[in-house]
């Protein structure tokens, strides 16, 4: 004859410890995978950035400037991919599909263009006084060892002095 233990199955502590330890495994993972998202949303802009600078000197090497007041581009600058503006109408013959954000919002996340920035003689002095080119640049960065490059005076129009990062173009001086 067998005599049946009570100690068949687990013991409610032990359940518990075991559910705590998932859930504590569970927050790591999805902490480090939310990261991860940051990051490749950053290298998805910085790439997107590339295209743009690339269509950008297309259309500077075909027409012989970049999209200005001319090609109907606002002065006060504009957001690229928003909608099929000036600036998409310009760069859509370099581009087979316009860069969005990966989290476009409008007012935070997003790509703009100033089609008219001043640069200094006097770097930081923001006097206004040397070359003018283009700018474009991107708003917001989300992980928090991305580098940023920005040239703090440029298109205030667009908010881009506050931009993550942006690329300024000079044409070409002979």
């Amino acid at each position: 004859m067998k005599i049946k233990s009570m100690q068949d199955g687990f013991t409610l502590i032990e359940l518990l410890v075991v559910i705590a330890i998932i859930g504590m495994l569970a927050s790591v993972i999805l902490a480090s995978l939310n990261s991860a998202r940051a990051k490749a949303r950053d290298a998805r802009r910085l790439s997107d950035m590339r295209q743009i600078r690339t269509a950008l000197e297309m259309f500077f090497d075909d027409h012989g400037h970049y999209p200005s007041l001319v090609d109907g581009i606002s002065g006060s600058g504009e957001q690229i991919g928003d909608d099929n503006g000036p600036i998409e109408q310009a760069l859509s013959p370099y581009l087979p599909s316009m860069p969005k954000d990966p989290r476009h919002d409008g007012t935070i996340y997003f790509y703009s263009y100033d089609p008219r920035h001043c640069t200094d003689k006097i770097p930081g002095s923001c006097a206004c006084d040397g070359p003018v080119g283009v700018v474009f640049a991107f708003n917001k960065a989300e992980s928090p060892t991305f580098k940023k490059r920005k040239d703090t005076c440029s298109g205030g129009d667009q908010n881009q002095e506050n931009a993550d990062y942006n690329i300024v173009l000079f044409p070409a001086t002979n």
